[in-house]
């Protein structure tokens, strides 16, 4: 005497069973393996970087558009007052999506600052802000700041 019944109640048993666990998967694997590792953990900074120069106790930064916009270059621009290091790095990630870590070193020219062309991914949105630093090779300058990019 058969517990489940016939043969074809216990395959679709079977089935369900196996559809059941591969769903509850799908479910926890979204809430534990995909979980963004950490949170943004930089405070929203005082500026937002734009033709009008961002001023800072040592330093002013400015870049050449109100808004970056994807995949065009936007020249950045900063002038430090006192040590000069070699660089400066730029590192921003996006706010309110996810794009990974983007990374510009900041060159000194002639006249003692430091300049780099700011070429942003493009987005899915219309507008996104990024947000990061700006800081020296051994972390004695940090500048926090923001760029709003916008197509």
């Amino acid at each position: 005497m058969e517990v489940l019944g016939t043969p074809h109640r216990r395959r679709a048993l079977e089935i369900f069973a196996l559809l059941a666990c591969l769903a509850a998967g799908f479910v926890i694997a979204d809430k534990i393996l995909f979980v963004q590792k950490h949170a943004l953990s930089m405070p929203k900074p005082d500026c937002m970087l734009s033709t009008v120069p961002c001023q800072f106790d040592n330093a002013s930064v400015t870049l050449s558009d109100d808004f970056a916009k994807p995949l065009l270059p936007s020249n950045l621009d900063v002038e430090l007052v006192g040590d000069k290091p070699d660089h400066l790095m730029l590192e921003l990630e996006g706010v309110e999506m996810n794009m990974g870590v983007y990374k510009l070193k900041l060159s000194q020219n002639n006249a003692g600052s430091y300049s780099g062309e700011l070429m942003l991914p493009i987005c899915m949105d219309a507008k996104m802000t990024w947000r990061g630093t700006i800081s020296s090779p051994d972390e004695s300058i940090s500048l926090p700041v923001d760029v709003r990019m916008a197509r």
